[in-house]
C-alpha cells in the first residue's frame, strides 16, 4: 500500500475543504494506505480542539478518531502563531510543527501529494 500526503490550506469554517480532506483521508486509510495531513495557512484550524460547528460537520471529532488509527497530522507553527493558536490547544495526537522539517519529510515519504486550497 502507498502513502498519501495532503496539504490543506483552507480553514475548517471557511468552506467544505476540510471535510473533503478528512473524507479523502478516511477513504485512503480504509483501503490500507498511510495518510499524512499538513495544515498551512488557515488549514491549521484543523487541529484546534473543542470545535463545535453548528452548520458544518465536526471534523475535529473524526480527526481525533483517525489519529488513533495512525493518521499523522502536523500544522505550521508560524501559521499557528499568527492566528493565536497555541501549543496545548491542538487535538491529542496532532502536532504543531514546521513546514521546513515536517512538511518536507511528509512529502518525501509519500507516493502522492494532494493540495487542497482556495
Amino acid at each position: 500500500m502507498g502513502t498519501m500526503c495532503i496539504q490543506l490550506r483552507s480553514g475548517t469554517m471557511m468552506n467544505m475543504d476540510t471535510n473533503v480532506v478528512v473524507k479523502l483521508a478516511r477513504a485512503a486509510m480504509d483501503k490500507g494506505h498511510k495518510v499524512k495531513i499538513f495544515g498551512y495557512g488557515e488549514g491549521i484550524t484543523l487541529i484546534k480542539a473543542g470545535q463545535d460547528p453548528k452548520r458544518f460537520p465536526n471534523v475535529g471529532n473524526e480527526l481525533a478518531k483517525m489519529v488513533k488509527e495512525g493518521l499523522e497530522v502536523v500544522v505550521c507553527e508560524t501559521c499557528c502563531h499568527a492566528r493565536g493558536v497555541r501549543r496545548g490547544e491542538e487535538i491529542e495526537g496532532t502536532k504543531i510543527g514546521s513546514i521546513t522539517n515536517d512538511f518536507s519529510r511528509m512529502a518525501s515519504e509519500s507516493d502522492r501529494l494532494v493540495t487542497i486550497a482556495r
